[in-house]
């Protein structure tokens, strides 16, 4: 397989993995080659990001289109809020917020033992804490989109999906994957320094392009998320698995949201 090749069926890889959009049937390549397409994978979840966020974007501009004027009557833009929060998560096929109930459900079950805390989270069923958090970030996104519909910041609507994607890279690559079975095992192995780099240094230029003056406060809290985030992984757990990683990108979502909007 040629690097070009590889490349594009790591995208649809990526595509498959994180949302529901349909893409060619990949099992007969992965069964050859899944470790170094996943590998490559990941470098394209900030573009996977930017495709959930342009399906968003569009749904937005088809209201707009239809009803002129619709952010300046509140209940409807609530109801479009709600709308769109719902087709964010039918994008996704709800992956990150299955993460982040098991993840809630393993911090508070898993009484700081790490093996607990892990079996917790294999666990199907939603427990309090789990569904609790889900509904809390859920209402800060709708709060947030409100907001976002009612003063026309529809770009945020990309912004946010990206960063919080992109944010999986540095995860990988600065902390160990503690199942070596997990779908992420082999897709930590594979981050290159210099491609992180590069790809960060477009995140950045996006992020100016968005957030303009915001843009040191928005990835100021980006990053302390991330810390926080990556400092209790490696605190019980001691390295990051699958549903931490959607817990990441749920909250990071919802927060970058909540401070461009505030």
């Amino acid at each position: 397989m040629n690097t070009l090749t590889k490349h594009w069926f790591a995208f649809l890889y990526a595509i498959a993995f994180l949302t529901r959009i349909p893409v060619p049937d990949l099992t007969s390549t992965l069964k050859q080659n899944k470790s170094a397409i996943g590998q490559v994978s990941v470098y394209y979840y900030p573009l996977v990001g930017l495709i959930v966020g342009a399906c968003l974007v569009a749904l937005y501009f088809s209201f707009q289109l239809s009803s002129p004027g619709l952010h300046l009557i509140p209940e409807k833009t609530a109801l479009i809020a709600v709308l769109v929060l719902v087709v964010w998560c039918l994008i996704t096929g709800g992956l990150h917020l299955d993460g982040l109930a098991d993840a809630g459900d393993a911090w508070v079950g898993g009484y700081g033992d790490k093996q607990r805390t892990l079996d917790i989270m294999k666990d199907p069923y939603v427990g309090p804490m789990g569904l609790m958090l889900v509904v809390l970030v859920l209402l800060l996104k709708f709060a947030a989109l409100w907001l976002v519909l009612k003063e026309q910041s529809w770009w945020l609507l990309l912004a946010a999906p990206v960063l919080a994607r992109f944010l999986i890279l540095p995860l990988f690559k600065f902390t160990p994957y503690v199942r070596e079975k997990g779908w992420g095992s082999d897709i930590a192995k594979g981050i290159n320094s210099i491609a992180l780099i590069a790809i960060t240094a477009i995140i950045g230029i996006l992020a100016v392009l968005a957030f303009q003056q915001q843009t040191l406060l928005v990835l100021a809290v980006i990053a302390a998320i991330f810390v926080l985030a990556r400092n209790m992984m490696m605190q019980r757990l001691g390295g990051t698995t699958g549903d931490t990683a959607g817990a990441l990108i749920e909250v990071s979502e919802a927060f970058i949201l909540v401070v461009a909007v505030i």
